[in-house]
């Protein structure tokens, strides 16, 4: 297992939209019985996958479709029984890298960032040394290719080394230096820059840093003030350790083969790779904002975000988001390792957000998202 990052690759293969998935009554339009999206047919396939899939402790999930937005959830959110709800607090982990790259467009757009800037001329000497001490060539890397996940990068999440420190010691604090320590002193280099893709939590890690030193405060309020989120409506999404603005249910517990992850230190995804917390109807609500519009203040941007020229050739990242195809449609997605999956479909007009409590219902959240495209033709 690749751990953390895993399931992201997963995503990125072209033979998740073929999956098959066994669960009562699937939603697809060749069922009558589940042909108009409603809260209630959400409920009633969310109850179905729930009796199937016993081992996951719950499940939720948020669409909006041309503005109505429905949601569902079933089972616990905690070992005391707590129910899972639409708006129960999740870790996002890697979803989390798609808010980062749209603050940093929102920086491009602002022209306060470039994205052909060498990493040498943003990230802090102390880090360039230890870039440099592994053969790195930082005036070569940019920011578009740690966007793009092609500078060249390895991952330090994707070592054996940092899964044995964090299962051995799981309210260890991390810090952004340890992490970048790991990966150059535990990883050799993977191409060079614009070579090829290959998937690093430790170059959104460096574009967490960017995004603070450019803006000249904290990763949390710089991601929060450039993706908008008081205007939309989405105070609550909140970053690690930081309080939620409002009454919420108790953050849920995430498994990991039937392993509770909840006393895993925040930290441990915290850098912009991961960190953000929030509920299935919260992230819906910002996937729909972005692809409608509403995040960025130039339609370029978002067209620069899908377009990700530059990229390398049969790379499926494009800025922030997968691009796949589900069907015969083209949709923008992204995964988080604990069970997350979000994704947009343009053509539909549809966003849908999907959490499975433990990390082996990923499949099945995922499948029956990539379902309901085929209910909103």
């Amino acid at each position: 297992m690749n751990w953390f990052h895993s399931v992201c690759i997963a995503l990125a293969s072209a033979a998740i939209a073929s999956a098959a998935i066994a669960y009562a009554a699937p939603v697809t339009a060749d069922n009558p019985e589940a042909s108009k999206l409603s809260e209630g047919l959400l409920q009633a396939r969310l109850d179905d996958l729930q009796a199937q899939q016993k081992d996951v402790p719950g499940f939720a999930i948020a669409v909006i479709k041309d503005g109505n937005a429905f949601s569902a959830a079933t089972g616990i959110a905690a070992p005391d029984g707590t129910p899972m709800t639409a708006r129960t607090p999740f870790r996002l982990a890697s979803v989390t890298k798609t808010f980062v790259a749209a603050a940093i467009l929102r920086l491009y757009e602002q022209g306060k960032l470039d994205l052909d800037t060498p990493i040498g001329d943003l990230v802090s000497e102390e880090h360039l040394r230890l870039l440099r001490a592994d053969g790195y060539n930082v005036q070569a890397i940019t920011v578009r290719h740690l966007l793009m996940h092609s500078g060249g990068l390895n991952d330090h999440f994707g070592t054996a080394e940092m899964r044995e420190m964090v299962f051995a010691n799981p309210d260890r604090v991390w810090t952004r230096t340890q992490q970048l320590r790991l990966m150059t002193e535990m990883t050799e280099r993977v191409g060079l820059p614009g070579e090829r893709f290959v998937y690093s939590d430790t170059g959104y890690l460096l574009l967490g840093e960017i995004i603070e030193k450019q803006t000249g405060t904290s990763l949390t309020d710089a991601v929060r003030a450039l993706n908008r989120f008081d205007k939309l409506g989405i105070g609550d999404l909140r970053w690690e350790g930081e309080q939620p603005q409002s009454v919420l249910p108790d953050q849920a517990h995430q498994w990991l083969n039937g392993f509770d992850t909840f006393a895993i230190h925040g930290s441990v995804d915290a850098f912009g790779g991961g960190g953000l917390i929030g509920d299935v109807v919260a992230t819906a609500t910002y996937f729909d904002a972005l692809f409608g519009g509403s995040v960025f203040s130039k339609a370029s941007t978002l067209r620069l975000m899908q377009v990700a020229p530059s990229q390398p050739a049969g790379s499926p990242y494009r800025i922030g988001l997968f691009e796949e195809t589900v069907g015969d449609q083209k949709i923008y997605m992204h995964g988080g390792f604990w069970g997350v999956i979000a994704l947009h479909v343009p053509a539909f007009d549809l966003t849908v957000v999907g959490v499975a409590l433990d990390q082996s219902g990923e499949p099945e959240i995922r499948q029956f998202a990539f379902d309901l495209i085929a209910v909103s033709e």
